[in-house]
């Protein structure tokens, strides 16, 4: 082959090589996308997917099927996702207990996030907060409510959404935090811990600020504290957990994923527009309405915040010594 002959065949396989993802986003998509959420239809993450969902659809003419398998603290829609065709056409709608509690809590996983998975985008956070029955613990204040557990180490009750948990290990972390023995009460999930609250049956437990925030308006709960940087504008006057507790922080954040092997023209797309979706009216009402915090992080950055988010939650499941099988 002459120097001539190669020069020109290296620039066909060149040009062939830049115009594959041109062609992969220009025939994407070409049929009907899937979300995959691993909780229940109603929760917060699936309110986020259906309406990420519906102007997905919009930008890309196509209809957008939320798919909700809720188990395992995820991993049933893990798994499903982990076994999609890596092309765009499937995508994850996922918080930290899929992507970074459950590798550190469960022995085994038949998939593994931080190689399997490709984080696109934030969709949105919310803080976790401290709630309270008033008349099982009066406290009005973060302080007060401390020293009371500190007098009575052992004493006093929390309850979560069932054990391994974000709620469960946020419950953990302030008994650390603290210093003190507290008897953790597992539930089925954040609704039924969230009725006997009221009830006086669990003196306090963490839960998600949107899904708090109806009792706590209605004065059937009180909120002491909130475990974020900075105070929430949806509750003032309520401070954060960390002013008391230097460096606490529980958030329960929502991002979308995509399948390692997508093509990075899809992915980049499926940013773009997501991102647009983030920066509507629509979304802009239903964050107020949800009390949803925006998440602006660039897509470059997603892995190192994944990474860091996974140290954190990795230490609150080895400190809680909690396990699943």
């Amino acid at each position: 082959m002459t120097s001539t002959t190669r020069r020109a065949a290296l620039a066909l396989t060149a040009a062939a090589t830049l115009a594959a993802p041109a062609r992969a986003q220009a025939g994407f998509p070409s049929r009907p996308l899937r979300i995959l959420v691993p909780f229940a239809a109603g929760g917060t993450t699936d309110i986020l997917a259906r309406a990420i969902g519906e102007r997905l659809s919009v930008a890309f003419g196509q209809p957008v099927v939320i798919d909700n398998r809720g188990g395992a603290g995820g991993t049933v829609a893990g798994e499903a996702f982990a076994r999609a065709d890596p092309d765009g056409h499937t995508l994850l709608v996922a918080t930290a207990s899929l992507i970074c509690i459950n590798k550190a809590l469960y022995a085994r996983l038949p998939f593994d996030p931080d190689v399997d998975f490709i984080p696109v985008a934030m969709l949105a956070q919310q803080p976790n907060v401290l709630v309270v029955n008033p008349r099982e613990l009066p406290m009005t204040t973060l302080p007060a409510l401390i020293a009371h557990i500190r007098a009575n180490p052992g004493k006093v009750n929390y309850g979560s959404s069932g054990t391994g948990s974000q709620l469960h290990l946020t419950g953990e972390m302030f008994r650390a935090a603290i210093g003190v023995d507290m008897t953790h009460i597992p539930y089925r999930g954040s609704a039924p811990a969230m009725t006997d609250l009221v009830a006086g049956t669990v003196p306090m437990m963490f839960d998600g600020l949107g899904t708090a925030l109806p009792q706590v308006r209605g004065g059937a709960i009180r909120c002491l504290g909130v475990a974020a940087e900075t105070e929430n504008a949806a509750l003032p006057g309520v401070p954060t957990i960390a002013s008391a507790l230097p460096g606490f922080l529980s958030v329960n954040w929502t991002g979308m994923f995509a399948l390692r092997g997508t093509p990075d023209a899809i992915v980049e797309r499926i940013d773009s527009e997501t991102r647009k979706a983030l920066a509507g009216p629509e979304m802009a009402a239903l964050f107020r309405d949800r009390a949803f915090d925006p998440m602006p992080i660039p897509r470059s950055a997603l892995p190192a915040f994944v990474a860091a988010e996974s140290a954190r939650w990795r230490e609150a499941v080895r400190a809680s010594g909690a396990r699943a099988e």
